[in-house]
């Protein structure tokens, strides 16, 4: 490798999304200017592979290791690169790409590989819940069960999200949870608590419109307990970023949060749901930990 330019690993999920990603590695492979960069793409082969390979690459002091799939696929690779001089780039190839949105690299591979030729780098903050490592959004409540339904689903892509959604939504029963946040504690029923970095799931819908990925902050958004006709009413107000407007929202900065839930619920981190049981969970800012190219 010439010693004057960057060595680069994309590191491809081809299961991520709901199109075909054939074209992205061939467009990389056309594109990337190799009078800068030398560069390898490698495949994912499982789940938690992306991680393994991101492992390595920093040990080998990489360049950039760049993710090439969708949330889940960013969470993966950023849990490997965390506190190290190997910058992380996203060219996105999920079905919500919330991360690569809030941080403005777009919904358009051509577009992030402009920002990662660039190679303009910046730290942000990452998090844990219980350990757990995420990197834009982790939640609980109805956005949970509606995060796992869709990773069962054969289909992907927005319009099974929202159906999905607009399915659980009407049937889905508010649970108790108490939040410890500020020195108080909060105890009711809530729809949805999402605790955030990023501004958005993906699809422009917005948790956090000030989000701030640096500011050693999350923001946490808490729908409480309010008639359905309510929720449908003010669901344009996630597009928009105004939903903390809503009467029955509140939104709150802090670099601690705890959640105790008293019965099994579901929770997301980055996109997946997961099943979750009754106790507390945690989440802690990990201030700038992350070099992103962005």
């Amino acid at each position: 490798m010439n010693d004057q330019k960057k060595y680069l690993l994309f590191i491809v999920n081809p299961f991520a999304g709901h199109g075909s990603k054939a074209k992205i590695p061939n467009y990389i492979s056309k594109e990337v200017n190799r009078s800068k960069y030398d560069f390898d793409i490698v495949y994912t082969k499982y789940s938690g592979h992306a991680t393994e390979i991101a492992a390595k690459a920093k040990e080998q002091k990489v360049d950039g290791v760049i993710s090439v799939g969708g949330d889940g696929t960013v969470n993966e690779v950023a849990s490997a690169l965390i506190y190290s001089e190997t910058a992380m780039g996203i060219i996105p190839g999920g079905s919500g790409n919330g991360l690569s949105t809030h941080l403005g690299i777009g919904r358009n591979p051509k577009k992030a590989l402009n920002v990662i030729d660039s190679f303009q780098t910046r730290i942000i903050d990452t998090a844990t819940v219980n350990d757990k490592f995420y990197v834009n959004m982790a939640g609980v409540g109805i956005d949970g069960l509606v995060a796992y339904k869709t990773k069962q689903s054969a289909k992907r892509g927005f319009s099974t999200y929202l159906k999905g959604a607009l399915t659980e939504a009407i049937k889905y029963k508010n649970q108790t949870y108490k939040v410890e946040i500020d020195g108080r504690e909060i105890e009711g029923k809530f729809l949805s608590i999402n605790v955030a970095y990023g501004s958005m799931f993906g699809y422009n819908f917005t948790i956090a419109a000030d989000a701030d990925t640096s500011d050693g902050l999350m923001d946490a958004l808490m729908i409480h307990d309010a008639r359905k006709v309510d929720y449908f009413g003010n669901a344009w107000r996630f597009w928009a970023g105004r939903i903390h407007k809503s009467k029955f929202a509140s939104l709150k900065k802090t670099s601690e949060i705890k959640i105790t839930s008293y019965d099994d619920s579901y929770m997301h981190i980055d996109g997946e749901g997961y099943p979750c049981q009754a106790g507390e969970l945690e989440f802690k800012v990990m201030s700038q930990s992350l070099k992103m190219i962005c």
